[in-house]
């Protein structure tokens, strides 16, 4: 019977280990909100084949200083490279290279929000395109 009694023990001791991890996870996720809510969401980390003078290329070039925007929006920027040549099919990579822009899914999600806001068209195979009756969405 006290064997049957320790088997049921280990069991319960099991479900609450698992609850407590869960618990756990969920006081971490939390507290890195309230720290981001405080302290403002902390820039993304550059990969490690940057150099020293990427990083400051890069910041220069994107118009943000300590992730104050100083020059045109992202949008601003994809709106004027592609009407230059509103015919022309773009992919994200393309348009990172034009404006020297390497963050690449930034890009890509700033374009697709162009796309639903009518101010680009996306074609298969992520290519996007200048729409000729584009208004500047902001």
């Amino acid at each position: 019977m006290l064997e049957d009694k320790e088997g049921e023990t280990q069991r319960d001791l099991y479900k609450v280990r698992q609850e407590l991890r869960l618990v756990r996870q969920i006081k971490k996720q939390k507290d890195t909100a309230e720290e981001w809510r405080r302290h403002g969401v902390p820039d993304q980390r550059r990969p490690d084949d940057f150099d020293a003078s990427d990083e400051d290329e890069s910041a220069h070039d994107t118009g943000g200083v300590n992730g104050h925007q100083t020059g045109p929006t992202r949008k601003v920027r994809i709106l004027d490279l592609m009407a230059q040549d509103p015919k022309r099919i773009w992919k994200v990579n393309d348009v990172s290279l034009a404006l020297n822009d390497r963050k690449i899914k930034s890009l890509r999600v700033a374009m697709d929000e162009l796309v639903r806001a009518g101010s680009l068209t996306k074609h298969p195979g992520a290519n996007y395109q200048f729409s000729a009756v584009s208004q500047l969405p902001f």
